[in-house]
């Protein structure tokens, strides 16, 4: 077990690096209004994604031990599609991005979802490596094409990043393909009657599970939608570059959280699940504390140099979501220990509480405050999500508050933890 997390937490390393590079050379190529058209597309991409995964997100970690593989996939494939398809019926009635992106955001949301389909399927397996290459392609694709078409074919603009969007899901849909390929054999059909019994399934659990993440979305980005609308392009490519290096922060939770989803997905033991979830976070939450005092002591200029003289305003606004960032650790961990039990409403209703709060502070700070109300606004959110969470954990383990403080030994029983399960 340990092996899978250093693996997951180096691939997630490597790609929230790469990552970082992508927002660098966006920042310095196309300036804070690209950045912002940037981060509205990736954001209304990721928006589309959410939706796809009602049917063929993570619930296929809890499915695939007990279904056969071809009756999940179809399916999923088939709900994809018939989103993106959706998607774009909304996005050119309402006009919530420019026209011209619409077509390229509904196909490139069907080749992500399709890999996210294929890459939930082999976490369900454990096949955690391949997940994880298939991850670390996509980044690596865009940064390499964003090179080529920034330094060899001087393309400065915004098409350039959507060209590398379609070689990075491509080529990362590809990859997830032969890997399928290799952990599942070949593609079968199965009759009528035995598809609609999993997809009902697929719903069911799905929707609960889904509808976190929903509105978990929604919490983390639509006030990228709510600064253009006030105050332009060039606010969201500010506040965009702030929130994307907080929230890299959350690689180390969701690197432990992934394989932890996968292990309780795969056991019984509720008193192990509990146990083993509340050490990993104190795990977590201390490693990402020691991670984000450094982004808070560098100075304005470290910022400037590395976006952009016009990127004034990003350690602003990772200092106002530092604290919210800290807290949703514990919505992490302890999130995917209800859905490793397949209590979904659980997350749902933590993160819809926290939707809430997060829509009435963006409407009554951002446009006064502009990316500081912003940030204000989406860490009270994450703080609130997390409290609701902490609070249904404890009444279903049955634990007072001291439960999460440290205490002496807890790192080394994390690692025999990982030692026994590694066996």
């Amino acid at each position: 077990m340990i092996n899978k997390i250093l693996n997951t937490f180096g691939t997630r390393s490597l790609s929230a690096v790469i990552n970082f590079l992508i927002a660098i050379a966006v920042s310095q190529y196309l300036g804070p209004e690209g950045k912002g058209e940037q981060g509205i597309i990736i954001a209304t991409i990721a928006f589309v994604l959410v939706f796809s995964n009602l049917v063929g997100g993570a619930t296929l970690v809890y499915l695939v031990p007990r279904y056969k593989f071809s009756l999940l996939l179809l399916p999923s494939y088939a709900w994809s599609a018939g989103i993106s398809i959706i998607a774009f019926g909304i996005l050119w009635a309402f006009k919530i991005v420019e026209h011209d992106f619409i077509m390229h955001i509904c196909i490139l949301s069907v080749l992500n979802s399709f890999t996210n389909i294929h890459s939930t399927l082999l976490i369900g397996r454990e096949k955690i490596k391949a997940s994880n290459l298939v991850s670390l392609a996509q980044p690596l694709i865009v940064i390499l094409s964003l090179l080529i078409y920034f330094l060899l074919l001087k393309e400065e603009s915004i098409t350039a990043y959507i060209h590398s969007l379609y070689f990075a899901f491509g080529g990362s849909l590809l990859i997830s393909i032969i890997y399928m390929a290799k952990t599942f054999g070949k593609l079968s059909f199965h009759p009528v009657g035995e598809y609609l019994g999993v997809i009902r399934e697929l719903f069911r659990l799905g929707f609960m599970n889904q509808m976190a993440h929903i509105t978990q979305m929604m919490s983390f980005r639509l006030s990228y939608y709510f600064l253009e609308l006030y105050h332009g392009d060039a606010s969201v490519g500010i506040y965009s570059n702030g929130i994307q290096i907080m929230e890299s922060i959350w690689l180390i939770s969701k690197s432990i959280s992934l394989v932890q989803y996968a292990r309780i997905a795969n056991t019984d033991n509720r008193q192990y699940s509990q146990e083993l979830s509340v050490k990993l976070l104190k795990a977590g939450f201390f490693i990402s504390l020691m991670c984000i005092i450094p982004l808070l002591i560098l100075p304005e200029s470290f910022y400037l140099f590395i976006f952009g003289k016009d990127f004034t305003g990003v350690k602003e606004v990772i200092w106002i979501l530092a604290p919210g960032v800290l807290v949703y650790n514990f919505s992490i961990i302890l999130g995917h220990y209800f859905s490793g039990i397949g209590k979904y409403h659980i997350n749902t209703i933590a993160s819809s509480i926290g939707l809430v709060a997060s829509i009435i502070l963006f409407v009554t700070l951002i446009p006064q405050y502009v990316t500081v109300g912003a940030g204000i606004a989406t860490s009270i959110s994450y703080a609130v999500t997390s409290v609701v969470v902490v609070i249904f954990f404890m009444r279903e383990a049955k634990l007072g508050y001291g439960a999460f403080l440290p205490s002496r030994g807890d790192f080394d029983v994390v690692k025999g933890l990982f030692k026994r399960q590694g066996k």
